[in-house]
């Protein structure tokens, strides 16, 4: 369905707008339930990855993006199976390449994918990227009942109703893709439709509720140093000048305004960590 441009004036649309053409056998289907419902659990999304990277990788990173598109037809070999259907995933080399390097600390210099072909090194992160990456997003909440992922070796499918790609903080270059057949897509609207027609929830449990509650993302800050000093040598500061700062044996770690615990700042692979933890309201 195209719209000419006059159409998408009267419709208050600019020209550079995302908009997702639907073919006739599309019509009748709510796609935005699908968006809607993945930016439901965004907050879970991003942080399962920054868990799952800092834990798997040593590396400091989130949800950057994410975006949606509709029926496509592609080639993917990288496909897992569920009893729900299928889904393939895609990761760009740009981004494969650079955590490669910060995961082995390979050579971290450009690679053209037109003319030198994958090694065997990018492959094996790249499978085991997809099936770990996959289990963040296809959870229960967002397929609508538990699934175990099992690897297609040496298949290849072509036409997908649907995908969301996505990419991570600190990777500008580069972004992940999942796409999903039209059966698992058609099984989660299903979901979908039939939790909109239940009644109301009950009140949650007491349980229920820190269960949810442990599953919320927050941010720790860490206090490494502070300086005190004076108006006066602060506006005399020039460049190359040294400013003077003392590390605390033990920094305080906050949450907002408030200090849960004490830490000692520590060096493990490189990085810094916090460590011999300590506690605040018993110190």
């Amino acid at each position: 369905m195209v719209l000419a441009k006059a159409t998408l004036k009267k419709l208050n649309i600019e020209a550079d707008d995302n908009v997702l053409p639907l073919a006739v056998s599309q019509l009748g289907k709510p796609w935005h339930k699908l968006s809607e419902h993945i930016n439901k659990n965004y907050d879970n999304f991003d942080a399962g990855l920054s868990r799952y990277f800092l834990t798997k990788f040593r590396i400091n990173t989130a949800l950057a993006t994410i975006a949606f598109s509709l029926e496509e037809n592609k080639k993917c070999h990288q496909l897992y199976a569920c009893s729900a259907g299928k889904i393939a995933f895609e990761i760009e080399r740009p981004l494969l390449l650079r955590l490669l390097h910060d995961f082995y600390g390979v050579a971290d210099c450009p690679v053209s994918p037109n003319t030198i072909e994958i090694t065997q090194t990018e492959l094996r992160l790249q499978e085991r990227l997809g099936d770990e990456v996959s289990k963040i997003f296809l959870t229960p909440e967002v397929i609508g009942l538990p699934i175990t992922l099992q690897p297609l070796h040496n298949q290849q499918h072509s036409h997908w109703a649907w995908s969301l790609s996505f990419q991570l903080r600190g990777y500008p270059q580069g972004g992940i893709t999942l796409r999903f057949d039209h059966q698992l897509i058609d099984h989660i609207l299903s979901a979908l439709r039939q939790e909109s027609e239940q009644l109301p929830p009950s009140a949650l449990t007491d349980g229920q509720l820190e269960q949810q509650l442990r599953r919320v993302p927050f941010t720790l800050q860490a206090q490494l140093a502070s300086v005190e000093t004076t108006l006066e040598r602060l506006l005399a500061l020039n460049i190359d000048d040294v400013l003077p700062i003392f590390l605390n044996e033990s920094i305080p770690v906050t949450l907002g305004d408030e200090v849960l615990f004490h830490a000692t700042v520590s060096e493990h692979q490189g990085q810094l960590v916090l460590s011999e933890f300590i506690d605040y309201y018993t110190r």
